[in-house]
């Protein structure tokens, strides 16, 4: 059994890593902001630890055998409050330290791209670097997971899109949508922190499901869950109505999961689903 400390861990894919690894055995403190989120920890089967990610003397005590580290903030200060939180936790000793980025470190490509095909992130998410660099080179085992885009359970990305789609009444993909993104459904991404956990494994790791998704596939499911029609925009009227975060919507983000895979590591409850087009046309 390992004493594992979760930033993040009544999030939703914090709180699905704390089912879980106590489901496999694993005594789970997680960090929480507030009673609700103490809530969450304890539902998920954690025990909670009041505090936030500037609360430094809070996250280097909570620290035991293994760090996850899921959090993040929304302020324009983030990359100053990771490193902050993350040098402290470090310092405290545990001896695995997970870490998480997300797609915007590996190059953009319509072919699934290895953990070492990296791009280095420009403007608000340049910071991604650095922070894989400061646990991979610290004196721990460190590993970073790089989820795509995620799903299942009713929340994360997916969700908000359904959401959006049913406020805007349209579900719309950019230009003829023939970009693609990889996807994970959330449990098979709480089993991979598992995997990485347990293993003597070290490095970076993609954790994504064989096949990326089309957007245009993707955006006609989410307009089904929706119950709205779907339609397609140019980029430059996406540009115009929801600025730089539009050409997300535009980009390619397809991830190979290879070094995963040979750990053992199955998305068996994405397989299952059939996907995320599956999981959201079951709805």
């Amino acid at each position: 059994m390992l004493d594992v400390f979760i930033t993040g861990a009544s999030g939703y894919i914090g709180s699905a890593i704390t089912r879980v690894l106590v489901g496999r055995g694993h005594r789970v403190r997680g960090l929480a902001r507030s009673a609700r989120a103490e809530a969450v920890v304890r539902a998920a089967g954690g025990e909670p630890v009041r505090g936030s990610l500037t609360d430094l003397a809070v996250l280097a005590g909570a620290v035991g055998d293994a760090v996850i580290h899921t959090a993040a903030t929304d302020t324009a200060d983030r990359p100053v409050v990771d490193e902050a939180a993350v040098t402290a936790m470090l310092a405290a000793g545990p001896a695995v330290f997970v870490t998480t980025t997300g797609v915007p470190r590996a190059r953009s490509s319509r072919v699934p791209v290895a953990e070492d095909d990296t791009a280095a992130p420009e403007g608000p998410l340049a910071w991604l670097a650095d922070a894989e660099d400061r646990v991979l080179t610290a004196d721990v085992r460190g590993v970073v997971v790089r989820p795509p885009m995620v799903y299942g359970a009713g929340g994360g990305p997916v969700a908000r899109l359904v959401g959006q789609a049913r406020a805007d009444g349209v579900a719309r993909y950019v230009d003829e949508g023939a970009n693609v993104w990889s996807t994970v459904h959330v449990t098979d991404l709480a089993e991979a922190y598992a995997l990485l956990l347990e293993t003597p494994a070290r490095g970076v790791f993609h954790a994504a499901e064989a096949s990326p998704v089309a957007l245009a596939d993707l955006m006609a499911a989410v307009g089904h869950a929706a119950d709205v029609p779907v339609r397609s925009w140019p980029l430059s009227e996406a540009l115009a109505t929801h600025g730089p975060m539009a050409g997300f919507l535009a980009m390619d983000a397809a991830l190979d999961a290879g070094r995963l895979r040979d750990l053992g590591w199955t998305p068996t409850t994405g397989d299952l689903r059939g996907g995320v087009v599956g999981d959201l046309r079951s709805r």
